[in-house]
């Protein structure tokens, strides 16, 4: 590979691109969303394992290959699965915010 690659400044702004997605020097390449385009971003995340997310979106804690958004809503309703789980079946889900069942 040539040494240009390294040295690519693809908006031609007289930074490396190299060192323009790593501002934290800590190795990983980070993420900014601008999705108003505004030129400000809107969010800065790190992509530590460099699969292209953000790390939190990434997340994989317990290192099973899945990611932990997708692991905790199995059935893709948009809530994490634990919030819908009614184990005495009083029409209420056992994590309902609410500590004395139905009001």
């Amino acid at each position: 590979m040539s040494s240009e690659f390294y040295e690519s400044d693809v908006d031609g702004d007289g930074h490396a691109d190299t060192i323009e997605y790593d501002q934290h020097a800590d190795g990983s390449s980070d993420i900014l969303v601008d999705t108003n385009h505004d030129g400000v971003a809107d969010y800065e995340g790190s992509d530590t394992d460099g699969d292209g997310r953000i790390d939190y979106v990434a997340a994989d804690t317990d290192h099973d290959g899945t990611h932990d958004v997708e692991a905790w809503d199995k059935n893709s309703d948009g809530s994490f699965d634990y919030a819908n789980v009614d184990t005495n079946s009083d029409g209420v889900a056992d994590y309902s915010g609410n500590p004395w069942g139905a009001a």
